[in-house]
Formats: structure tokens, sequence, C-alpha cells
């Protein structure tokens, strides 16, 4: 009886112990979350990167990779249902983020391509079936939904 409560809690250890590294995903840093956003869409990951600017309070934050330049891929953070407030102060420090992202995408049905297939003026074109078609669609934004931030 005794061995087999020592070989139960044992386990119950070990699964314990392994679980938290099957939930955790790799860290992705923003211009990986800009490839990558059709395989992570709505899952759970962690987003690590500099804070390039903040709201005065706090509800948002703009994250990007280093110092920021024209042209490179940024992303807005916001605390998922308002759970917590982001520092205002801590433009350029490093986080660590746990949650979800959300991409935009461009409908690139131009207005050309309406008139060719004879549609009217205030007539929308279909939707891309499959959205992993990239020649259907262009990555406009992202939004990440955080749902934890450290500070590094």
């Amino acid at each position: 009886m005794k061995r087999s409560k020592i070989i139960g809690c044992t386990i119950l250890f070990l699964a314990l112990s392994v679980l938290p590294g099957i939930a955790a995903t790799q860290a992705l840093n923003v211009p990986q979350l800009t490839q990558d956003i059709t395989k992570v869409e709505k899952q759970e990951v962690i987003l690590t990167g500099t804070i390039l600017g903040a709201c005065a309070s706090g509800c948002k934050i703009w994250l990007g990779e280093n110092e920021y330049k024209k042209g490179d891929p940024f992303v807005l953070v916001w605390a998922k249902d308002d759970a917590f407030k982001f520092k205002t102060d801590a433009t350029g420090a490093k986080v660590q983020l746990k949650g979800f992202a959300v991409g935009k995408y461009v409908d690139l049905c131009a207005t050309e391509k309406k008139q060719q297939e004879g549609m009217k003026e205030g007539e929308s074109c279909p939707k891309p079936a499959n959205l992993d078609n990239q020649k259907e669609k262009q990555l406009q934004s992202i939004t990440f939904f955080a749902t934890d931030v450290e500070y590094l």
C-alpha cells in the first residue's frame, strides 16, 4: 500500500512537471509572428519584443523588435479583457507576453476586377475559401491580446 502511494505520487509529480513544458510554446519575436501568423493565429503563444510606445492610460502598447525603423513590423498589444494595465514609462523595455494574435487582412479584390466581372458598384467580392492562399490576402496588421506580461 505504501509503495503504491509513493509510485502514485511520483507519477503525479512527473506529470505536473512535464505538463507546463507541453502547454508552453516556443517564444516568437515580432518578425517571426508576422511571418507565421497564419499558422499561430488565435492560438496561445509567447511573444517577445521591445516596447515601442504605450498609451497614456496603459491600456495598450506597440511592440517591435529592438529600435523601430520605418517599415519594420510591429504589433498592437491589448490586455485581454482589460485584465491589467501596461507600464506607461517602459518604452524601450524588453517584454515577454503570453496570449494570442489575430491578423487583419486586406481584401485584394480590386475595383478593376469587380468591373471586369460585371459587378455593380457597392457589391462585394466573394471571400476567399482558403485563407492560407497568400495570393488572395495580404496581412495589414496584427493585434495581440495579452493574458500575461513579464518585463525583462
